[in-house]
């Protein structure tokens, strides 16, 4: 009996699936890399938390909206033939582009020619649009990948960078055309805005709201999943790591858990977001998110070039210096304000400015000037002390 794998063991007792998945072939090129397949087959040889609540579904939720995608991930890791053509039939009468080239893509060794074509058509035709679904559609379809423009990659670059980041379908789309596209065309288009994006797995987790981030919906939990896959070296998605894998956030039903079985990655390192500085600023955009601790009754604010947002905050906290982690908020509400000290790696950032207008300060016992970023805030070093004044034009 010792020589009988896990695997063999469930099939001769009828306790869930083989896990084989496919064999042979070239195997998927959307999404499931070999590392991430061999990852899946461990949730199902050792029946997790995650495969079971996934196989629960797909035993149990025939009409759900993801049900192609579900049967053809489930085909792929487990082998499961008669699982993989009710996805193929499935994705036969869905117009939903993204779940057909995953099945066209998944599911490819049991696909008929007539079926082949008919999925490749529904893929095709009309032309899809994003850049996502264009490039599943090419994928899957065989077909060249497409010659995204320079302006388009800057686009899809400068929409995240505005704020989209923020809506979790968005983000979800973008990890997904980040990874899948730097897997075919061995270029990682991040590298235009490597500040940003090497920043963007922490400022996510801020730009949420305390009680959303103790308790948020399923679509924000994959989204913050999906984005630690694009780079899961980064530091910073070690903190949002840490946070996204804590057990309370386990998706026990709907169509997330799907989802979490294919991004939430047990082995990749993590670390303890509550040991993260709780801000984070982009002179950019003139955009800062930040809290004074990571309980659900925290001070949170956001400042954008649209507007003020804040939850649990005293009611004058924006005429007086707040201390967010290592990070002082000086507002500006006269011609000139007199830095706070700092200790150690204590920052300041001065808002209430003239947008995009120049600003007076003193570091190094000399007078400089720099420009408020698009919101009216400015970053100062630790260097800097004394006072910060707009200048005579400005003041006039």
């Amino acid at each position: 009996m010792r020589t009988l794998t896990a695997a063999l063991l469930l099939t001769i007792f009828g306790m869930g699936a083989t896990c084989f998945g496919q064999t042979g072939g070239q195997g998927p090129k959307l999404l499931l890399t070999p590392q991430r397949l061999r990852r899946l087959k461990r949730d199902c040889e050792r029946q997790t938390v995650r495969w079971v609540n996934f196989e629960d579904r797909v035993r149990t939720v025939s009409d759900s909206p993801e049900r192609g995608f579900e049967l053809a991930l489930y085909y792929a890791v487990t082998g499961d033939d008669a699982r993989g053509r009710e996805a193929i039939d499935w994705a036969l009468k869905t117009n939903d582009r993204r779940q057909v080239a995953l099945v066209l893509d998944w599911c490819g060794p049991l696909l008929t020619d007539d079926a082949r074509r008919k999925l490749v058509s529904r893929v095709s035709t009309p032309a899809a649009t994003g850049l996502r679904d264009r490039l599943f559609s090419a994928i899957a379809s065989n077909r060249a990948i497409p010659d995204y423009t320079d302006a388009e990659k800057k686009a899809f670059i400068n929409d995240l960078q505005r704020g989209a980041f923020m809506d979790p379908e968005k983000l979800y789309a973008a990890c997904e055309f980040l990874m899948v596209y730097r897997a075919v065309e061995r270029v990682d288009i991040r590298e235009d805005a490597a500040l940003f994006f090497s920043e963007l797995p922490t400022e996510f987790l801020l730009s949420l709201k305390p009680d959303r981030a103790e308790h948020p919906e399923w679509m924000v939990h994959i989204a913050a999943l999906a984005l630690i896959a694009v780079d899961p070296n980064l530091q910073t998605s070690q903190f949002l790591q840490g946070w996204a894998m804590e057990d309370r956030q386990t998706i026990r039903d709907g169509p997330g858990v799907a989802y979490e079985l294919l991004w939430a990655d047990p082995y990749l390192p993590g670390v303890g977001y509550q040991n993260l500085d709780p801000w984070s600023y982009d002179s950019d955009t003139g955009r800062l998110f930040a809290r004074t601790d990571w309980s659900s009754q925290a001070c949170w604010i956001a400042v954008s070039p649209s507007g003020v947002e804040d939850e649990h905050c005293p009611a004058n906290w924006q005429h007086a210096t707040t201390r967010f982690g290592h990070l002082l908020l000086v507002p500006l509400n006269v011609e000139c304000a007199e830095l706070p000290s700092r200790m150690g790696n204590d920052l300041a950032i001065v808002w209430k400015l003239p947008p995009n207008r120049a600003v007076l300060f003193i570091a190094d016992k000399q007078q400089h000037t720099a420009q408020a970023d698009p919101a009216g805030m400015l970053r100062l070093g630790a260097n800097i002390t004394g006072k910060v004044c707009l200048p005579q034009e400005v003041k006039r």
